[in-house]
C-alpha cells in the first residue's frame, strides 16, 4: 500500500470521528487521572458523559452545568482535537487566566499525542510518516497537514476584548461562571456564532450563582442546548462518598457537587440585596428642586464605574445615571467623566481611598490625576461590612412602599441588575461575593455613596415656627421649588 493510500485511509477515519464522536473517544481518546498508577488513561466513557457528548454533536450551542471533577473539560477537549484533525478548523479555548488557558493546550497535546495513527508531533515522528504533524506553544497548538493547510487551536484568558479577536469553528468556555468580563467576551462572539456558518459553542462551568453563565443556562428563550451533569455521574462516588464528602463540606456540598439543577440554583447564602425590584426602586419622574448632587466612583484598569445621585432636602436619594467603561487610563477616565456631567453643578465627587495610593508607573495617584484634570475627588470609607449595612439601609421598602434611595426609571440598568444578582460571600455571609467580578463594581460604587452620606456630618433641619401672614400667602401660592425654598431658609411654616 503506498504512502498516499495510507493517507487516504486517515482521512476517511478522520471523516467518520468527525460525525460519530463517542466512537472517536472511546476509540482514540485518553484523559489524565491523577489517583491512576498510569497518569494517562483511555477515555471510556460513562452513561451521563456519552449522553452528553452525542447531544453537544447534534447541536450548535450547547451549555453544561456540572457537578464537580467530572472530565467534562477533557471531553470538551475531544472536540477540538478532532477539529484540529480536520483542514483548516480554528478552535478557541477561554479560561479565568492564563495560566488555566495554557493547561488547555497542554491537555489538547496530551490528547493528541496518543493518537500516533492520525497525527504525529514534530519531534516523534514515525518512520516514513507523511500524515499531519502538530506543535504547540504556550498559548497556541498548530496541526499542519499534508497540503500545507494548518489548523489551530487557541486559548485566551478572559478579557473584554477576547470575543472581537477571532473566527472560530468551535469555542470552548471552560468555568464560564467564573470568567470576567463573559457577558463583554459573549457579545462579541456572538455575530460570528450565529452567521450561517457559524461554528459550535460548549460552555461549561459548576454553578456561580449571580453569573452571566447562570443567566444563560436559566435563560429558556436563548437557543441553547442544556445539558445537567450529576455529582452521581461517576460510577465511583457511591453512598459512603457522599456521606463523607458532606460531612467535610456541610452546606456548601449541593453548590459544589449538585444532584439536580435545583439543587445548583439553591446555593447556600442567597442573594445579598433580595430587597431590591424595579417596581418599588424605580422611580418615574426625576427629582427636581432643591437637591445636591454627587457622582460615586469605583475605578480601576479592568473597569470604571460611575453613578450621578441627587439627594433632596428631605434626605431621598435618586441615582439617574450610570456609566460604566472598561480599559480606561486614568486621565481618560475622567475626561470621560466630566463630559457626561457636562454643565451640572457637582457638590462631591466620591471614591474610596486606595486611588490615593500612588502608583509606580507615574509616581501620582489616582486622586492626583483626577485633580489635574478638575475633578477633586473626597475620600470615603471602603469598610466592606460598614458599607453593606448602609447601603441596605438606603435600600430597604419604607412604609411608603419606596426605599431612601431609588433608580431613575430606565436610567441605571446594570447598577439595578448587578443589586439583584450579587451574592452573600459563602464565608461571610455579611458582605457580598466579590466574584463573579463583573457584578462588583456598580455596587462598590454605590456603597460608597451610602456609607459616605450616612456617616457624614448631618445639617440640623429647620426648626418649625411661626410664618408672617404675608409669608404664608406666598407659600400658598408657590410653586413646588419655592415651596422648597422657603423651607430651606425659614422652616417649616405652621398654618
Amino acid at each position: 500500500m503506498s504512502l498516499s493510500d495510507k493517507q487516504k485511509l486517515r482521512e476517511a477515519e478522520i471523516e467518520y470521528c468527525a460525525t460519530h464522536i463517542v466512537y472517536f473517544i472511546e476509540t482514540y481518546g485518553h484523559f489524565e487521572d491523577k489517583n491512576a498508577v498510569d497518569l494517562v488513561q483511555p477515555f471510556i466513557l460513562w452513561d451521563e458523559q456519552r449522553e452528553a457528548a452525542e447531544s453537544i454533536q447534534q447541536h450548535r450551542w450547547n451549555i453544561i452545568l456540572k457537578a464537580r471533577q467530572l472530565g467534562f473539560t477533557w471531553l470538551a477537549l475531544h472536540f477540538a482535537a478532532i477539529d484540529v484533525l480536520q483542514k483548516g478548523k480554528t478552535v478557541i479555548g477561554l479560561s479565568r487566566t492564563e495560566d488555566e488557558a495554557k493547561e488547555l493546550v497542554r491537555r489538547l497535546g496530551v490528547i493528541l499525542s496518543y493518537i500516533p495513527e492520525l497525527v504525529n508531533h514534530k519531534d516523534a515522528l514515525s518512520p516514513g510518516w507523511d500524515g499531519a504533524i502538530f506543535n504547540s506553544t504556550a498559548l497556541t497548538l498548530t496541526v499542519t497537514h499534508p497540503d500545507g493547510s494548518e489548523s489551530v487551536f487557541k486559548a485566551f484568558p478572559s478579557s473584554p476584548g477576547a470575543g472581537r479577536s477571532f473566527t472560530a469553528n468551535l469555542i470552548i468556555f471552560d468555568e464560564w461562571a467564573f470568567q470576567q468580563f463573559a457577558r463583554e467576551i459573549w457579545q462579541g462572539a456572538f455575530p460570528t456564532i450565529n452567521s450561517a456558518f457559524g461554528g459550535k459553542v460548549i460552555g461549561l462551568s459548576t454553578i456561580e450563582r449571580g453569573s452571566f453563565f447562570e443567566e444563560m443556562f436559566t435563560d429558556p428563550d436563548n437557543g441553547f442546548n442544556k445539558i445537567f451533569i450529576p455529582w452521581y455521574a461517576d460510577p465511583s462516588r457511591d453512598k459512603e462518598w457522599e456521606k463523607r464528602t458532606r460531612n467535610a463540606l456541610g452546606d456548601l456540598f449541593t453548590a459544589e457537587y449538585p444532584a439536580t439543577v435545583e439543587e445548583a440554583l439553591q446555593v447556600p447564602g442567597g442573594a445579598m440585596f433580595p430587597e431590591v425590584k424595579k417596581e418599588t426602586h424605580e422611580s418615574e419622574e426625576q427629582m427636581t428642586g432643591l437637591v445636591k448632587r454627587y457622582v460615586a466612583i469605583d475605578y480601576g484598569l479592568d473597569m470604571l464605574s460611575a453613578h450621578w445621585i441627587t439627594i433632596d432636602i428631605y434626605g431621598r436619594a435618586q441615582v439617574y445615571r450610570e456609566y460604566d467603561c472598561p480599559d480606561l487610563i486614568v486621565s481618560k477616565a475622567a475626561k470621560i467623566l466630566l463630559s457626561i456631567t457636562s454643565t451640572e453643578k457637582v457638590d462631591g465627587w466620591l471614591a474610596p481611598p486606595d486611588l490615593w495610593n500612588r502608583r509606580q508607573e507615574t509616581g501620582k495617584s489616582v486622586a492626583t490625576i483626577f485633580s489635574e484634570e478638575g475633578i477633586h475627588l473626597i475620600k470615603v470609607s471602603n469598610d466592606l461590612v460598614d458599607g453593606v449595612v448602609h447601603l441596605k439601609e438606603w435600600l430597604q421598602v419604607r412604609e411608603d412602599g419606596k426605599p431612601m434611595l431609588t433608580f431613575l426609571k430606565d436610567t441605571c440598568p446594570n447598577a439595578i441588575k448587578c443589586l439583584q444578582k450579587i451574592q452573600k460571600d459563602k464565608l461571610k455571609p455579611n458582605v457580598y461575593a466579590k466574584q463573579p467580578h463583573d457584578l462588583t463594581h456598580d455596587v462598590d460604587s454605590l456603597r460608597y455613596f451610602a456609607v459616605w452620606w450616612t456617616c457624614k456630618p448631618k445639617v440640623a433641619p429647620p426648626k418649625k415656627r411661626k410664618w408672617r401672614q404675608s409669608y404664608i400667602d406666598d407659600y400658598r401660592h408657590a410653586s413646588k421649588e419655592i415651596k422648597a425654598l422657603m423651607v430651606q431658609q425659614l422652616g417649616e411654616p405652621m398654618l
